[in-house]
């Protein structure tokens, strides 16, 4: 019977071990190896302090639904981080699958890229997860850090020559827009082949602000983001509002929001002759509905006006 009694025991033990194997595992690598413990966040000066009805702006990581994983994902883009990690809590049960979910939609990531600063947007963005909770994005920034520079001493030049003392807000619009209007044409070559699923064969940069200000060449993106630079630099709120066909301007003007539509206001002619427009010039919802535009209609509940 003494002998009887330890081996008991061991049995027990070892049965306790085999049937609770699984929660150890996961306890020591949750707590030891993939630490739940957020990095330090740090928002640089491109940060913008905006909240939305699609997305706001979060200072917790551990998302309890599909909501939050928006909100965080805006939150680490719109700070300018290329890399950061969040977690999901025991509680919610679908979390990883989720992010999954979210992750490969890309109709929800290029919402929430269009309401950060062009310098703070991706131009891939790339989420994993494990089984443990924790989940890694990482961010390839659209602009360098070399272009961010360029981009910005060119603004501070064009600046010195088109704005003067006294000026409202909406006078300084109005010559950034003319300036980039007058000294760019429309890209309808690069287009051309991008709606018939052709790579072009060089790049121009024509869908970046720095392309714009360089080769005087630009698709919609190219406008829209050098616009959205200038009025941040300025102070200006604003965002980009898309839709699967085009990209352009929102600004925050005399107490209410407007569309400008530099794209649009620099038509291609027949002739080659150079137009400046002023029919998307900080217009109302109701103005551009009644243009009657199909590249003009857009998410509503996205983008809020």
């Amino acid at each position: 019977m003494k002998r009887t009694l330890p081996i008991m025991i061991l049995l027990i033990i070892l049965v306790s071990v085999t049937t609770y194997q699984e929660e150890i595992v996961s306890f020591v690598l949750k707590e030891f190896i993939y630490k739940q413990e957020l990095t330090e966040y740090r928002a640089n000066n491109y940060a913008k302090r905006n909240n939305y009805n699609y997305v706001n702006l979060t200072d917790n990581f551990y998302p309890k639904n599909k909501e939050d994983i928006k909100n965080v994902l805006y939150t680490i883009l719109n700070s300018g981080m290329s890399t950061y990690s969040f977690f999901c809590t025991d509680e919610y049960y679908n979390c990883i699958d989720d992010v999954e979910e979210i992750s490969t939609d890309h109709y929800i990531l290029a919402n929430i890229n269009t309401l950060v600063h062009p310098y703070n947007s991706y131009n891939k963005v790339h989420i994993t997860t494990n089984n443990f909770g924790k989940i890694d994005v990482n961010i390839e920034k659209l602009y360098t850090d070399a272009e961010i520079e360029e981009i910005n001493s060119k603004i501070y030049s064009i600046k010195e020559q088109i704005l003067k003392d006294g000026m409202s807000d909406r006078d300084k619009i109005k010559a950034f827009h003319d300036y980039v209007i007058n000294n760019t044409v429309y890209d309808s070559e690069r287009n051309d082949l991008m709606h018939n699923n052709i790579s072009p064969s060089y790049d121009n940069m024509s869908h970046k602000a720095n392309g714009v200000l360089k080769n005087h060449i630009a698709l919609c993106s190219g406008y829209t983001d050098l616009m959205a630079i200038f009025l941040s630099n300025i102070g200006i709120p604003n965002y980009k509002i898309a839709n699967r066909e085009h990209i352009w301007n929102a600004v925050y003007l005399d107490g209410k929001w407007h569309h400008l539509d530099l794209t649009w206001d620099d038509p291609v002619t027949t002739t080659g002759e150079n137009v400046l427009l002023y029919d998307f010039f900080l217009i109302s919802t109701n103005e551009l509905e009644k243009l009657d535009t199909e590249q003009h209609i857009y998410d509503k509940t996205v983008y809020g006006f």
